[in-house]
């Protein structure tokens, strides 16, 4: 694949709607077992800004090796994911279809109209996430990207990180955690 980016920070971006962060963070755990993941979670609506949306297309348009677009309705249509989109479209344009990665989260729904007929669409539902996740891999080593082998810290390291998810998930969603967001 003729895809040269400088050492890009990422090897995987994830782009998502907020309504599927739960399968987001289990593709990024299983991801971040050797690969270097941009995953952001976060509310739709909250729009921080514009410094906000010009970093927030960075990693979608120049800093990884592959995008992975978990794809359900209405993905590209929310005020995040509309951006990331906008960047994913450039980066195609630009560099080609072989680095974007498009998971069909819902195989009862229509692609969007921009993304090529002959462009590999992965049915989540027929594959499941060990198999999205090893063709992933895959793709990022065809860009020029190595999985580094999970050492014992980086399986510390990344243990730590989900349980940390996990308790500020149960914190955010308690009724004291919504006041403190609010």
């Amino acid at each position: 694949f003729g895809m040269s980016f400088a050492q890009p920070k990422f090897d995987v971006a994830l782009s998502f709607l907020s309504a599927d962060e739960s399968i987001a963070a289990a593709f990024y755990n299983a991801l971040s077992a050797g690969l270097d993941v941009f995953f952001f979670p976060r509310k739709q609506e909250d729009l921080a800004g514009t410094d906000g949306l010009e970093s927030m297309r960075t990693p979608f348009l120049e800093d990884s090796r592959v995008v992975v677009v978990l794809f359900r309705e209405p993905w590209g249509n929310t005020p995040w994911t509309g951006v990331e989109q906008t960047a994913i479209k450039d980066r195609c344009l630009k560099h080609g279809w072989q680095t974007l990665f498009f998971v069909m989260l819902d195989n009862t729904q229509k692609p969007p109209v921009w993304l090529p007929h002959t462009h590999v669409r992965f049915n989540y539902a027929d594959f499941g996430i060990e198999q999205a996740v090893g063709a992933i891999k895959a793709r990022v080593q065809e860009s020029g990207g190595t999985i580094a082998p999970l050492s014992a810290m980086r399986r510390a390291e990344l243990s730590q990180q989900e349980q940390q998810y996990l308790q500020e998930r149960r914190q955010f969603r308690s009724p004291w955690g919504r006041d403190a967001v609010q």
